[in-house]
């Protein structure tokens, strides 16, 4: 008998062991919510327009990240979630950065204008 218990108590750990290892940790739920609100940040930047690819990265990986979560892989999850910010974080910046440019090149043909009419009147 205490064989048998011994075995059974072995089995159990073992299985408790390869059950820990393949868990995961809790739902990154903070993660997900962080990286939706990343992503309208980006939209509202005018990402669709400027950063189109760098948001469509973000999106996509939210919804891998989603799609894992459903399996209960909470850790691959929570790593793509992160790497969606970033993309997320990445397009909005590239979004503001293009607008930045066009108000610049917009503002410079202003002054191009101004200067030439001032020559004009001068004359």
């Amino acid at each position: 008998m205490d064989i048998l218990n011994f075995v059974k108590t072995t089995a159990l750990v073992l299985a408790a062991t390869q059950f820990a290892a393949c868990s995961s940790g809790p739902p990154p739920k903070q993660e997900l919510t962080l990286t939706h609100a990343s992503i309208r940040s980006a939209e509202a930047a005018g990402a669709v327009s400027h950063a189109p690819k760098a948001l469509r990265t973000a999106q996509q990986k939210v919804e891998a990240a989603e799609a894992l979560m459903s399996k209960k892989k909470y850790d691959k999850a929570k790593r793509l979630l992160v790497q969606a910010m970033a993309d997320a974080e990445l397009a909005e910046a590239t979004a503001e950065a293009e607008k930045s440019k066009a108000a610049y090149e917009e503002l410079q043909q202003s002054i191009t204008l101004m200067k030439q009419e001032i020559a004009r009147v001068q004359e």
